[in-house]
């Protein structure tokens, strides 16, 4: 499973994306909110969401791993596929998506082309008591330790929360280490 992809921006398409990585072009679907911010040439980090079919394979990339969850979330509802939920994504932020399911606001679904008002209560009735508030807190992404804990299957927040209590002038190995030993994952 493909989880993130960093690359150059090779190519810059109506929906997508080309990611040039090592000579290979990947082509990921992203909002259209989030592609207005993307330009050719610049090194970009997606965090994907794969669609598989018999007769396709697709990339799904987002800007952060909340927006990836909330993709995968609203697919989870019987009715919404992987271009609804693109659709709803590129109309709206995933924190407004967020706040909508918790708030019973239909209208934000059934705006975006293509989410009848049904689809739109399906989507508030099966998710609710799914999501939890997003809590903003800000993590060091370029800290090895806390990388290492997340490739091992860490949530950000529980990786954050095993690292904060131990000293970050330790060498990386001794921070993992003292993080495993002290982690109730």
């Amino acid at each position: 499973m493909i989880a993130r992809i960093k690359g150059e921006i090779a190519e810059k398409l109506d929906s997508s994306v080309v990611v040039d990585i090592n000579g290979i072009g990947y082509e990921i679907f992203v909002p259209a909110n989030y592609l207005l911010s993307i330009n050719e040439k610049d090194v970009g980090v997606f965090y994907i969401a794969e669609n598989i079919k018999e007769d396709e394979y697709s990339l799904f990339g987002f800007p952060t791993r909340e927006a990836r969850q909330i993709y995968y979330k609203l697919t989870s509802v019987n009715g919404v596929g992987p271009k609804a939920a693109m659709s709803i994504l590129s109309a709206q932020s995933s924190e407004d998506v967020q706040n909508a399911i918790l708030s019973d606001d239909v209208n934000l679904f059934s705006s975006v082309s293509g989410i009848g008002k049904k689809t739109a209560q399906r989507i508030i009735l099966d998710l609710k008591g799914k999501l939890v508030q997003v809590e903003k807190v800000e993590a060091d992404e370029s800290d090895q330790a806390y990388q290492a804990l997340i490739s091992l299957g860490y949530s950000s927040k529980d990786a954050q929360s095993v690292l904060k209590d131990i000293d970050s002038s330790l060498s990386t190995q001794v921070r993992i280490k003292l993080a495993l030993k002290g982690s109730k994952k």
